[in-house]
This record gives C-alpha cells, sequence and structure tokens, in this order.
C-alpha cells in the first residue's frame, strides 16, 4: 500500500512539474521605493553627537507616519513598517541610555556648588567667588541642554510606540476585512448562476493563457533550445528518481532483533520526514531554476509560481511527517502507540487533505492570473474549503469508529479512545475545526473557510514538528544524563558534579528547551493571525512599565483575547507545575513540604504573570492597577479583612514552613495530616479519613501542635501495672525485651523503663520508647503490647484487678433477725 502511495504522489508530481514548467522562479519582493531607511547601529557607525542621530531617528519616524498616511498599504508593507521601528527604538533607547549619567553627574555636580547667594538675604549673604558662579553657570546650561535632549527622546520613543500601536491595528482591521468579509453561500443557487454566466469568459481567457504559454516556449526553445531544455528535464527526473531510491535506503526499516529506543525512533523520525521532504522540494527548485534560465514564464505567472511552490511544499512535508510520525508500514519505528488500522487512516486522511489545500491553492492562483470574475474565485474557494472540511469529517468518523477485525491481546487499541489521554482533547479540537469550516462556507464566510482550512493544515504541520522536537530533546537528555553515560562520566570525573545532581541539571535542560520550543511553536501557530514577536514584547512592555497609550477600549474581540491570553498563562503555569511535581522535584533532595510550598509559590506567580498579560492586551497598566488596589483597600475595609488574613496567612505559612505537607499537628481535639496549603484554607486529613478545612488564620494565630517539627521521630509512652509484690527487676527486663524486639523502635535513644509509683495493690511502671516514624507509632504501640501480654503470661506475672469483693458472714445477723422475725426459722449461712 505504502509502494502505491508512493508511486501515485511521485506520478502528481510529476505532472505538475511538467504542467507548470514554464512557471517562473520566485524572484524576491522588491523593497518598495521610499522606505525608512533605518540608521541603527548595525548598518552604519552612529554619528558622535547625540542630537544628530536623535535628527535621524525623527526622520525615519516622520517617513513611517507619511507612509502610514496613504490608505493602500498592503499587510506586507505594513510588517515592513513595522521592523523597521524597533531599529529607531533602538537608537532612541541608546541616546537615553548614553546621556542619563551625563546628566546624573552634571546634577551632583550642580548640587554641590550648592544655590547662588540670595542678594535679598538679611543679613546679606557673603560675596561668592566669581569662579564659582561661573562653573555653576556652565554646569546649569550642559545640564538643561542634557534635559532637553532626554525629553526629546522621551518624546521620539513615544511617538514610536504610538506608531507601532497604529500599525498593529491598521493590520488586525486588514486581517478582520480580508477574512470576516461575507459573501453568497456555498449553496447559494445565485452564486451558482453567476459561475454558469462568467464560464465562457474565464474559459476564453484560459485558452488565451495557454497559447500565450505555448508561444513563448515556441520563441524561447527555438534552434536547438528544446533539445537542451529537455535533456535538463530528463537529468532533473532522473535526479528526483535516484534520490527517491536512495532515500528509501537511508530510511530506518522493520528488522529483527532488539526494539528502538524512544530516542531511537524519535531520531529517525525526524531524519525521515527531512530525508523525504527534501526531494520534492529541491526538485522544485531546480525546476525554477531551470525555467528562469531559459528565460520562460513571466511576472505575470508569478502567483501560480509562487502556489506550485507551496502546494509541493505542503505536500513533501505532509508525506515526511506522516511518514516519520505515523509510519503506516513501519510499526516498529512509530513514535506514537497507534495501531496499524489507525496509523493507515490517518496517513490517508493526511494526503486526501494537503493534496485538496495544493489543488485549492493553485486554483486560486490561476483565477488571479486569468483574471476571473469574483463568482468563480468564490466559488472555487467555497469548493475547496467544503471538501476539506466533507473529507475531515468523513476521516475522523472513520478513524475512531470500531473495526470489526479482531485484535491479539499484544497488539496495539484498535481505537482512539483507549490510546492515549490526549486524544480526546485532539478529536474534540479537530472535530471543532471541522464544523467550523463547513459552518463558515455555508453561511457565506468562504474567505474564513479557506483560512481556517489553510490554518488548520499549518498548526498540524506546528504540531507534528513539536512532537518529533520535544521527544527528542526528552528522551536525549534523559539518555544523555543518566548515572552511566559517557556524558554523565565525564561531568563526575571532569567537573565534580555529584551523580545525583546529573538527573536534575538534565530535567532543568529539558525544561528550558521545552519551553522555548512551546514559545516558539505558539508564535509560529499566531504568525497567520498577523500577531508578530515585536507586538507581544509591546504588550509584555506595556504590562510591566504601564506606558500610557490612550483610553482603554474594551471590545468582544479585546476581552476574548484577554481571556485566551489568561488561560494560556493559566495552563503553562499549570504544566510547570506538573513538571515540578512529577520529574525536577522528585530529583532533589527536597524534602515534602518544601516541595509543596515550591509548586504551590509556582502556581501564585504564574497566575500573576497570566494576570498581567490578560490586563496589557487590555491597556491595563500599573498605573490603572493602583485604583484598583485602592478600590480593592475600600473593600478590605468593609468586610474582606478575613478573606486577606487567611490570604497573608496561607503565604507566611508556604514560605515560614513552620507547617509543612505532610506534618502530623493536632488542632483542638482534632488530629491528622496537613495534605495541603492553599490561598484560604489548609486541608488536613484525619485518623478516619475525613478531610478538615481550617482557614489559614486560625493555623496563625490559633495553638497548633505540631509532631514533626524538627524530626519526625515519635515518642510512645505505655504506662504499665503488676501486682504487689512482682519483682521490678524482672519486669524492667520484661518491658524493655519486648520494645526491642520490634523492629521499627530505634535503637538510640535505648528504650526506658521508668518505676513511677507503689500503689495499694499495684506497682506502676511506664515504659518509653522511639520510632523513626511518627505516623507508625499506633501500629508499634499494638506490637509492644502484644509482646508485653505474652512475656507477662510466660513469667507469670499479673496485673492488680479492677474490681472489688465483699464478704459478709450472715451468722453476725441472726440475733437480729429472729427478733424482727419471731416466727422465722432458723437461717443458715
Amino acid at each position: 500500500m505504502r509502494r502505491l502511495i508512493s508511486r501515485v504522489l511521485f506520478a502528481k508530481i510529476l505532472a505538475v512539474l511538467l504542467i507548470c514548467a514554464a512557471a517562473p522562479a520566485p524572484a524576491q519582493d522588491a523593497k518598495p521605493q521610499g522606505a525608512p531607511v533605518a540608521t541603527g547601529p548595525a548598518e552604519s557607525a552612529p554619528p558622535v553627537d547625540p542630537n544628530v542621530r536623535l535628527d535621524a531617528a525623527k526622520q525615519s519616524l516622520d517617513q513611517i507616519e507619511a507612509k502610514l498616511a496613504t490608505d493602500s498599504m498592503t499587510d506586507g508593507e505594513l510588517v515592513k513598517l513595522r521592523a523597521s521601528l524597533d531599529p529607531i527604538s533602538t537608537q532612541i533607547q541608546s541616546v537615553i541610555a548614553e546621556v542619563s549619567p551625563k546628566m546624573t553627574a552634571l546634577k551632583a555636580r550642580l548640587d554641590q556648588l550648592g544655590a547662588p547667594p540670595d542678594p535679598k538675604a538679611n543679613p546679606p549673604a557673603a560675596p561668592e567667588d566669581p569662579a564659582v558662579a561661573q562653573e555653576r553657570a556652565e554646569q546649569q546650561k550642559l545640564f538643561s541642554a542634557s534635559d532637553d535632549l532626554i525629553k526629546r527622546a522621551n518624546l521620539a520613543q513615544l511617538r514610536a510606540d504610538q506608531l507601532a500601536a497604529q500599525i498593529a491595528d491598521r493590520r488586525r482591521t486588514l486581517f478582520s476585512n480580508a477574512v470576516f468579509q461575507s459573501s453568497s453561500s456555498i449553496v447559494s443557487p445565485s452564486l451558482w448562476m453567476d459561475v454558469a454566466r462568467d464560464t465562457p469568459h474565464n474559459l476564453s481567457a484560459a485558452k488565451g493563457a495557454l497559447l500565450d504559454i505555448a508561444g513563448q516556449f515556441a520563441r524561447v526553445l527555438s534552434n536547438g533550445a528544446a533539445a537542451l531544455f529537455s535533456l535538463l528535464l530528463v537529468v532533473l527526473i532522473g535526479a528526483v528518481v535516484a534520490a527517491s531510491l536512495l532515500a528509501r535506503r537511508v530510511i530506518p526499516r522493520e528488522k529483527s532483533g532488539r526494539p528502538p529506543s524512544e530516542l531511537q525512533k524519535a531520531a529517525a523520525a525526524l531524519w525521515t520526514a527531512l530525508a523525504v521532504a527534501a526531494i520534492p522540494i529541491l526538485a522544485a527548485i531546480a525546476l525554477y531554476a531551470l525555467t528562469d534560465w531559459f528565460g520562460l514564464g513571466g511576472q505575470e505567472f508569478k502567483p501560480l509560481s509562487d502556489a506550485f511552490f507551496g502546494g509541493v511544499v505542503l505536500c513533501a512535508w505532509a508525506v515526511g511527517l506522516g511518514n516519520a510520525i505515523l509510519a503506516p508500514s513501519r510499526p516498529l519505528w512509530r513514535p506514537l502507540d497507534l495501531s496499524d488500522r489507525v496509523a493507515q487512516r490517518l496517513m490517508n486522511l493526511v494526503l486526501i487533505v494537503t493534496g485538496l489545500i495544493a489543488f485549492g491553492k493553485l486554483f486560486d492562483a490561476l483565477d488571479e492570473v486569468l483574471g476571473a470574475s469574483l463568482p468563480v474565485s468564490v466559488a472555487a474557494r467555497g469548493t475547496f474549503a467544503m471538501l476539506v472540511g466533507l473529507t475531515l469529517m468523513r476521516g475522523l468518523y472513520g478513524i475512531v469508529a470500531p473495526d470489526d477485525t479482531p485484535e491479539e491481546e499484544t497488539a496495539r487499541p484498535a481505537s482512539l479512545d483507549d490510546e492515549s489521554p490526549w486524544w480526546p482533547p485532539i478529536r474534540f479540537a479537530a472535530w471543532a475545526a471541522t464544523v467550523a469550516v463547513i459552518g463558515a462556507d455555508l453561511l457565506g464566510y468562504i474567505a474564513l473557510s479557506s483560512f481556517l482550512v489553510t490554518q488548520l493544515a499549518w498548526t498540524a504541520f506546528v504540531a507534528g514538528l513539536l512532537f518529533l522536537l520535544l521527544k527528542i530533546a526528552s528522551e536525549g537528555f534523559e539518555q544523555a544524563f543518566r548515572p552511566n553515560s559517557r556524558l554523565s562520566r565525564g561531568l563526575v570525573n571532569s567537573v565534580g558534579l555529584r551523580r545525583e545532581s546529573l538527573a536534575q541539571i538534565g530535567a532543568l535542560l529539558e525544561g528550558v528547551i521545552s519551553l522555548t520550543l512551546y514559545a516558539v511553536a505558539a508564535l509560529l501557530v499566531m504568525a497567520p493571525w498577523g500577531l508578530q514577536s515585536h507586538d507581544m514584547l509591546g504588550t509584555l512592555q506595556s504590562a510591566f512599565f504601564g506606558f500610557k497609550l490612550g483610553d482603554v477600549t474594551i471590545s468582544p474581540w479585546s476581552l476574548l483575547i484577554a481571556l485566551v491570553l489568561f488561560a494560556l498563562g493559566y495552563a503553562i503555569t499549570h504544566a510547570i507545575q506538573n513538571w515540578l511535581e512529577k520529574r525536577y522535584l522528585p530529583l532533589t533532595q527536597l524534602d515534602q513540604g518544601l516541595q509543596a510550598s515550591i509548586r504551590t509559590s509556582v502556581g501564585y506567580i504564574g497566575f500573576l504573570i497570566a494576570l498581567l498579560f490578560a490586563g496589557a492586551s487590555l491597556g491595563i497598566n500599573l498605573e490603572r492597577l493602583a485604583l484598583v488596589a485602592g478600590a480593592l483597600s475600600v473593600g478590605i475595609g468593609l468586610g474582606l479583612q478575613s478573606v486577606v488574613n487567611n490570604f497573608v496567612s496561607g503565604l507566611i505559612l508556604l514560605w515560614e514552613r513552620t507547617i509543612r505537607v505532610g506534618d502530623l499537628v493536632v488542632i483542638g481535639e482534632e488530629q491528622g495530616f496537613v495534605r495541603r496549603i492553599n490561598v484560604r484554607a489548609t486541608e488536613i486529613e484525619t485518623a478516619d479519613r475525613a478531610t478538615m478545612i481550617v482557614p489559614n488564620g486560625n493555623m496563625m494565630t490559633g495553638v497548633v501542635k505540631n509532631f514533626v517539627r524538627g524530626d519526625r521521630m515519635g515518642r510512645i509512652k505505655i504506662p504499665v501495672q503488676v501486682v504487689a509484690g512482682s519483682d521490678p527487676e524482672k519486669v524492667r527486663e520484661i518491658l524493655t525485651d519486648a520494645a526491642r524486639s520490634q523492629d521499627q523502635v530505634v535503637g538510640i535513644p535505648a528504650p526506658t523503663v521508668l518505676f513511677t509509683n507503689f500503689g495499694a495493690n499495684s506497682l506502676d511502671f511506664e515504659l518509653i520508647c522511639f520510632v523513626e516514624e511518627v505516623e507508625r507509632a499506633g501500629r508499634v504501640r499494638s506490637d509492644v503490647l502484644y509482646a508485653i501480654f505474652k512475656a507477662f503470661a510466660e513469667a507469670g506475672l499479673k496485673m492488680p484487678s479492677t474490681s472489688t469483693s465483699l464478704d459478709l458472714d450472715v451468722s453476725k445477723f441472726e440475733p437480729m433477725l429472729q427478733r424482727l422475725l419471731p416466727g422465722a426459722k432458723d437461717i443458715k449461712p
């Protein structure tokens, strides 16, 4: 099956190569005339005078502002203008950084010289030395010039920030107008009537374009050029075939023996993706170079060539990543735990959807080249989007549908529901995207539907590449920092690191690399939506420095973005907490309570950072947060004292660590283990498995008995009574042996027997011993009591009875009874 798919794909690529042979090579976009030239230090040496550099920055800002005054700028031109602002801002900041220390030094000199003497003072001040007055005047002049320069620089920086915000608004407006533009529904009869009316004109235009291409071929490939072109084309096809055969040899195959490790699977998958995708991409580049060398095509066919190249790249990466991650014919090298049936169906779905998207983009470019009418373009885009949506719906249903073919118990599961906990949310997201594509197409938002299809393919590509890189990073660092690996031995011998620290270093490096990969993937996924990296940096700067760019405008779109940013930050924080709890902290020597404190503190910090990002997206800076804090202070005074008290007490408990997670505490009449310290209350699990919620304020102000504050050793005290007359030495020996017979009782301090009291009928003793873990004290106490009872029975020692007996002599009461009852018979005792 894999060979058949590869041959079909190769035939498709070869057909597209032959059809689009006349397409010119994509040229780099020429720099627009009049574009602002950044005068940053990276391009030329900055002038010595800061005034000259600031004037140059101002001129560049004037050029950008003049460009923005026109309404016909495209998104690409706006991106270039936004990129040109970064070196200008850097230049302005360099001026501020250079002048600020000089201004501070001048201010210190002026303070040292002091104020000039007041001529109206009474009594009059002593005359000042003319040299001092002259020095003060010179320093004041320099200080005023530096202060003016700083003010100009701050004003220029504010202007640059305002231009950046204006560019971002223009880009969002263009994006909204292009994507959310409403048109006719794909099932609208009027749309297809317009398509039928414009079809003859479009066919005529297509025929003219084909005649132009044929005439161009005839002119260019005359006088022996056709033979050379054909020869080079055959050589190119032969090179592609040879490269394909070579790639089949370098791709790992199924073989018997020890199965590959997870690291080997991930590395082989990445190599497979690169080897498979590189061949058609390089072939397309070579074909571009060949057609450009012979002068085939023209600038009017550039959209078609760009769409062709994009389709080849899309199909190449889809086939490469599909064979790498799904590996339908190589289950031994499959990095995902999927059954062969599911892997094959996913691969088929990827190939079909990718082919539809590529052909849809090619048809869009063809409509642009031919100058097709708007109804024809809308119908073509809507048709391909609907085909993709229906294919996804059928494919997703076919993947999760149960298979009637029985599988062995050792085989992989046949349903995605049984394979991984990640599949349900992935499947839900795929279904949501499918419904959105079909729904937008039916409601008349053809551009939105087409954009969602493209974004779905782009997100899948980024997610697949991210999966491989994360798996390589995780398995690679784990293998590299194993105690017996070559790198670990080298670090231990050369650097002197401890072996137990190697796993921590590997976990930290893995966390940093994973976080970086996630951030890069998020930027790549959000790039088609118009969000650039400098926009995120500007949002972060607004959050922390509170630059006021205008009044806050709350809209449903900005509110949605704020909620998404907060949810993303909260999810990242939760992921970091889980990584700390399950991956990094168990490798440290920290106790359980400190680990819980670190995890909870990271959660609070991540929550605040996510809140800052969400507030910054709404334009809420630190100045407005001060107003919110003032309002909260009024609320605290009116009735939130207990909430704030519990919150602050929880922070103190986490940082002071007088009570930690896992401690055995007594609060009032309840005793239990601390399981969690939350923001408002502490959870304590009692002996009967009940959870007691105690407000943190009570934990701070009340009396709490902590059995494990200093150490976790617990004391057992057992009072024992024996009948009077027993041998005390024998009792001490039996009690001591009973305690030492238990493995849980420590030897230091040794068990001790105290002779506490002489009773009326008993001798009182007290056995004291210790255990390493206080939670085991109850069970050890029971075992010691069993041993004492058995030893007393064998030694014949008795414990005093708690019952009392009363002996009565009835004969003493016989005369009294005879006087009271003279007719009664003799009473015999």
